[in-house]
């Protein structure tokens, strides 16, 4: 249940609602934060799919390689192509693939069958509607796609203000649902209560922080170092110094070339377009990644013990 960790996660989470409420963090700062924070942590993360894929398969040689990275980029060229000629389909595939992920990593309760990934994916879906309706004035530019979106800006902001009361119902309804039904989501009573408080203070965070920072925190902080300790015990290594610094160096070969990838986007982005234009170039580059990471990383996912 990484019940420490992920105290000390929201931790931080506070702690960086209170740098940015005596000292408030400008735009610029939040962007480089931001780009830090994925760079140093939600990349690292995602490398290390190919050692997971060949673990879960207990596959090794040439053709695991072949067979798992021509999937890999198949995968993301597939869904470049949907962000570019069909974004707003792109934007529900996307929300649709982070509901799951993210539901998958926050839950605390037993993974045992469809139903339970089926309460996950719910709360899922209604933490990221709940994040981006709050933020749609910030977000507005991600979902106009420079342009290409069939759907006017005033729409998108008709929608986020229904959606943003119902995914906070959603939110309690769910865990009333819970509640009554502990036996069979959770092991232990206890386990409610810590998901209770967990889904509390995130949303809390969602509140008090502008949306990349609020990126940051959840995605960069949050769930990446969540992953990386399931990877840590999928691989058997031990809750040490030692044992993180193993999977990391683990991840440096792959993570290395998406740093040297990104970085040369990086320079084309800055050098052809303005700042407006390129944080929804970054969002929707973390989208063409999230996607076969999600194929690979549920396998993690779905093995964990729920004792």
């Amino acid at each position: 249940m990484q019940l420490r960790l992920r105290v000390i996660l929201l931790l931080i989470g506070f702690i960086l609602i209170g740098i940015h409420y005596f000292h408030p963090i400008n735009f610029t700062t939040q962007v480089n934060l931001l780009l830090v924070i994925l760079f140093t942590l939600g990349i690292p993360h995602g490398a290390l799919d190919f050692f997971i894929d060949k673990k879960m398969e207990q596959q090794e040689g040439i053709k695991h390689s072949l067979i798992f990275f021509g999937k890999y980029f198949s995968n993301m060229a597939a869904y470049a192509l949907i962000w570019y000629y069909l974004p707003t389909v792109a934007i529900i595939i996307f929300i649709g693939l982070t509901a799951y992920h993210f539901g998958e990593i926050d839950w605390i309760g037993k993974v045992e069958n469809k139903v339970h990934q089926l309460m996950y994916f719910l709360l899922g879906l209604s933490w990221i509607l709940f994040l981006l309706s709050k933020n749609i004035h910030t977000a507005i530019d991600i979902f106009m796609l420079l342009g290409q979106s069939k759907i006017e800006a005033n729409k998108f902001y008709i929608i986020a203000k229904e959606i943003f009361p119902i995914t906070q119902a959603s939110l309690i309804i769910i865990h009333i649902i819970l509640f009554f039904n502990w036996k069979f989501f959770y092991t232990k009573p206890i386990n409610f209560f810590y998901a209770v408080i967990q889904i509390g203070c995130l949303n809390i965070i969602n509140l008090a922080l502008p949306l990349w920072l609020c990126f940051a925190s959840y995605f960069g902080i949050w769930h990446s170092i969540l992953s990386f300790d399931k990877i840590r015990q999928e691989f058997n290594l031990p809750n040490t110094i030692k044992g993180w610094g193993n999977i990391l160096v683990k991840a440096l070969p792959y993570s290395i070339l998406a740093w040297m990838g990104i970085a040369v986007f990086i320079k084309y982005a800055l050098d052809k377009i303005d700042i407006t234009h390129f944080l929804p170039l970054l969002f929707i580059g973390i989208a063409v990644l999230a996607l076969p990471h999600l194929q690979v990383f549920t396998k993690v996912k779905l093995k964990e013990s729920t004792t």
